[in-house]
């Protein structure tokens, strides 16, 4: 993958916008880590006072990844684990500048999509994704993707929302965040 300047430019502006509206919903965390999914990159706002003391962009789209394998209701198995192994080499490499402590807030529309269709309402304030929720919806996901009847669940199969939801499990699977902390977002699209 190789995306554009503007791309990771955009994805730093949002993540670091995503970092001011974490610490209005989360204020008692003792560090924020933004999470930023862009259709062509992502970012990460990180830092423990008004401005980021870090943003790091990264070469990882919602669009991108829904393009190249997740076009189809049947992905298979092949386009799942390809995916897996290009989300884990992009992330992996972000895990020593994580800080354990910081707490993950996302406040994209595509990561609410997730955490609705994980039963979880965004009315009250934010919700909390863990490891075991993302895991069970992505069960759920991947059950469909290989051949379960669409009529026995009515998560999408394909596109953003099984790109996000792939990301999500990865992130959570292999870096120090359990847990993703979801406020709601701004506005219900995402660029």
């Amino acid at each position: 993958m190789a995306t554009s300047d503007d791309a990771l430019s955009s994805a730093r502006r949002a993540a670091e916008a995503s970092y001011a509206r974490a610490r209005a919903a989360c204020p008692a965390a003792p560090a924020w880590l933004a999470l930023h999914l862009g259709d062509e990159a992502a970012a990460l706002a990180l830092g423990t006072a008004v401005r980021p003391a870090q943003v790091i962009a990264v070469d990882l789209g919602l669009a991108t990844l829904a393009r190249r394998f997740f076009t189809s209701d049947r992905p298979g198995e092949a386009a799942i684990e390809m995916a897996i192994a290009e989300v884990e080499d992009v992330i992996m490499p972000l895990r020593a500048a994580l800080p354990a402590e910081a707490l993950l807030v996302s406040t994209d529309a595509a990561v609410a999509e997730v955490a609705v269709q994980a039963g979880l309402a965004l009315d009250a304030g934010p919700v909390t994704l863990d490891r075991e929720t993302v895991e069970a919806l992505f069960n759920r996901w991947a059950a469909l993707a290989l051949g379960r009847p669409t009529s026995q669940d009515a998560l999408p199969v394909a596109g953003r929302f099984a790109a996000t939801l792939l990301v999500l499990r990865e992130w959570l699977h292999h870096l120090p965040q359990a847990t993703l902390t979801v406020a709601r977002p701004q506005t219900l699209t995402q660029d």
